[in-house]
């Protein structure tokens, strides 16, 4: 599974400095949720929905579609061209795999709530552990939004327990570290008092990811918080926890040495 992030991480890094722009510490950071989500056969794709709300994020959920197989791989070095179906940020209808328009932050976790609460009306017969689920992967920075706590406290009064959030906790934005825009205390209380079941991993760890996940399939009578903790540009040591790689693009011989570091042969 960690070589399938790393692959995951270097798809994304190529696809940013081919196109001359897009982002790096959140694809970085995120890398082992999203290879988790859809290589190691802890959810079903087949009827369970992944969400990314943090739509700038988008590379390296594109790397994981295409590796996936819901598109040719070499798709990816359209990334952000003139009509490629690979947008700057996700667009239903137009990817391949992408369940959510996503770009505004916060929108995709009110989606998120609202698919969740579809599926438990249509599929209402169903035994808990059967009936479908979303799970929806969001940032720390996304969660200053204000939509994104109206949201949780609706899932929490119509108790969707088929709905799981996975909070890339990064510490990472645009220009800084979330600790100098904004404090949130202690997140993990601030969650469980909303009525959240929340759990607290490593993100980086893909059998840390799969303990959270599960823990979060077998909860019943509310929503799911798993606050994944990560370290922003992941896998390449001068990217690392460093918010200047929030969205900077690569030189050739940054992605020679980040090639290296992430032991890729591609």
């Amino acid at each position: 599974m960690k070589r399938i992030a790393n692959l995951l991480r270097y798809d994304s890094l190529k696809m940013v400095q081919a196109a001359g722009a897009g982002h790096v510490a959140g694809p970085m950071s995120s890398a082992d949720i999203v290879a988790t989500l859809y290589f190691s056969k802890v959810i079903d794709l087949a009827k369970d929905k992944v969400i990314l709300s943090c739509g700038h994020y988008c590379p390296i959920l594109y790397s994981a579609l295409a590796r996936k197989g819901y598109f040719a791989t070499n798709e990816l070095q359209n990334y952000m061209k003139l009509d490629s179906v690979l947008p700057g940020h996700p667009e239903k209808g137009v990817t391949p795999g992408i369940e959510v328009s996503s770009g505004p932050l916060g929108q995709g976790v009110s989606v998120a709530v609202g698919m969740a609460l579809a599926l438990k009306m249509k599929y209402a017969y169903m035994a808990h552990r059967e009936t479908p689920r979303v799970y929806c992967i969001l940032s720390d920075g996304e969660i200053q939004e204000g939509q994104v706590w109206e949201a949780f406290n609706f899932a929490v009064r119509r108790q969707l327990d088929n709905l799981v959030f996975i909070l890339d906790r990064n510490r990472v934005q645009i220009e800084n570290y979330v600790s100098q825009v904004v404090s949130y205390g202690e997140i993990v209380g601030r969650f469980e008092a909303f009525g959240l079941y929340t759990i607290e991993i490593n993100g980086n760890e893909s059998s840390e990811v799969i303990r959270g996940i599960k823990s979060a399939q077998s909860n019943i009578g509310s929503p799911s918080m798993i606050v994944a903790n990560t370290i922003a540009g992941k896998g390449v040591s001068f990217m690392e926890n460093d918010p200047e790689w929030h969205d900077k693009v690569p030189t050739q011989s940054e992605m020679e040495r980040a090639k290296q570091e992430l032991e890729v042969t591609v």
